[in-house]
């Protein structure tokens, strides 16, 4: 798998299924992605599973990988030009069906630009989001990172199966990877929690999506805790690594 194919995947599983979360979250998302009429659009790429992304009229967002009639299709013939469509750059898209709902394809743009600014940059009035954000993006990122890199199932035994758990007092809800299944997702796991990593405020949540966090110092103040199977957790933040630097800019 090339590198544009490795970041189309994480882009189609990590980035833009955090749309559905976050228009819960941000009413700004939700306006942006509010219309007269329920829209659906799915986008599919070469040699790549299909993203649905489904816009009700209040600006809800839901998806999957399943298209349904009537959703406006876009194909794309290789990674590079999906990537290019992502990064609002012009790119060749082929029509696939859906065109009556041609019109409503301002709200997936508006939307995208929305996310863009909620993961991109760091304004006070929306920093716990963009932390809460940014650390969804990246457990899922880490989950396809290990189904689709070259390295990913040798790294996926090493890590073993288990949940973990990521939570502070200012994010709207835990997150959580159950490594056993590779899903990832918000509030209470099904799954039992093998290790749980709290950040007991927003600056040591920073420090830690920076790279920057002096563990045992913060672990010697309490603004962080972690309980359970620590090696988990030591080794899951290095995959997190490898897929975050596959999406920075």
């Amino acid at each position: 798998m090339t590198g544009d194919t490795l970041k189309a995947a994480l882009y189609l599983e990590a980035v833009l299924p955090a749309l559905a979360e976050l228009s819960a979250q941000d009413a700004s998302l939700r306006s942006a992605a509010a219309g007269s009429r329920p829209f659906a659009i799915t986008l599919a790429v070469r040699g790549h599973s299909r993203r649905r992304l489904a816009f009700a009229t209040d600006g809800a967002i839901t998806t999957s990988t399943t298209p349904q009639p009537g959703d406006l299709s876009l194909w794309f013939p290789s990674a590079g030009q999906f990537l290019r469509t992502v990064s609002n750059r012009s790119a060749l898209a082929l029509p696939g069906g859906g065109w009556t709902q041609l019109t409503q394809l301002r709200r997936f743009s508006t939307a995208g630009a929305r996310l863009d600014t909620l993961l991109q940059t760091r304004a006070d009035a929306h920093l716990a989001l963009h932390a809460w954000g940014s650390l969804l993006v990246a457990l899922a990122a880490a989950a396809s990172w290990l189904r689709h890199h070259p390295d990913g199932p040798a790294t996926h035994a090493r890590l073993g199966t288990g949940t973990v758990v990521f939570e502070c007092p200012v994010l709207p809800a835990p997150l959580w990877l159950d490594l056993a299944t590779l899903n990832s997702g918000t509030g209470t796991p099904a799954s039992p929690v093998t290790v749980r990593i709290a950040f007991g405020d927003l600056a040591t949540l920073m420090a830690e999506l920076d790279n920057q966090l002096d563990a045992p110092a913060a672990l010697g103040l309490g603004t962080l805790r972690i309980t359970g199977y620590l090696p988990l957790a030591e080794n899951l933040s290095l995959v997190m690594l490898k897929a975050g630097n596959l999406l920075r800019p």
